[in-house]
């Protein structure tokens, strides 16, 4: 299975509602954590092949922030909240009360900040995606990796066992007059694949 066929626009629809509900949590709550105003695009969201989620990130030599999550319960699999170098520096000086960061050399407390900011973003998508599934989604403590976006990516595949057919791909921008852009990524485990896209109306593949 090479890519799922176009969606239909209702299935659009149904995608971008679901990113918009996510990305409105999101902002909420990332609010109260830096006490800034969040102004949010409408996210890109898309059930597309695996190997292609490096072309939402810049390519596999990318460097990023990964902060990722096991997902139990009736919809298993892994969340992967991935942030560009700057997008991760600059949410970081916020939260850190204007402190210059280098992704590639954080100390404990930066490590720890940018768990808890991807903990908040993976809970508010999760949160809307088991209530527009209906499915008790329950994840797990955040783990953080920063590395190039192949390898950062190969850690889910490590924890599956095998190479995951599709993904749910959640990508928007956070905040006002800043370039902080995330992609918030949804793994399913491979039982959980075809539940995924059965929910969204997707059957048929390229």
């Amino acid at each position: 299975m090479d890519g799922i066929k176009r969606l239909s626009f209702i299935q659009q629809d149904l995608l971008k509602e679901l990113g918009t509900i996510g990305t409105g949590n999101a902002a909420t709550a990332m609010a109260e954590l830096i006490g800034t105003k969040i102004t949010i695009t409408v996210p890109t969201v898309e059930i597309l092949p695996f190997a292609r989620v490096t072309d939402f990130v810049g390519g596999p030599d990318k460097i990023l922030g990964c902060v990722y999550l096991d997902v139990h319960g009736s919809l298993p699999g892994t969340v992967l909240i991935l942030f560009e170098k700057a997008a991760a520096e600059g949410l970081l000086k916020q939260i850190m009360f204007g402190a210059e960061v280098n992704l590639l050399e954080m100390n404990e407390m930066e490590q720890s900040a940018l768990k808890e900011i991807g903990n908040i973003l993976s809970g508010s998508y999760l949160s809307a995606l088991a209530d527009f599934t209906g499915h008790k989604m329950i994840s797990s403590v955040p783990n953080l990796a920063v590395d190039m976006a192949a390898a950062v990516l190969s850690v889910p595949m490590s924890k599956l066992g095998r190479s995951a057919d599709y993904a749910l791909l959640i990508q928007a921008a956070f905040f006002e007059n800043q370039t902080s852009n995330g992609c918030v990524v949804f793994i399913p485990q491979p039982d959980s694949t075809e539940k995924l896209l059965r929910i969204f109306g997707v059957r048929e593949y390229d």
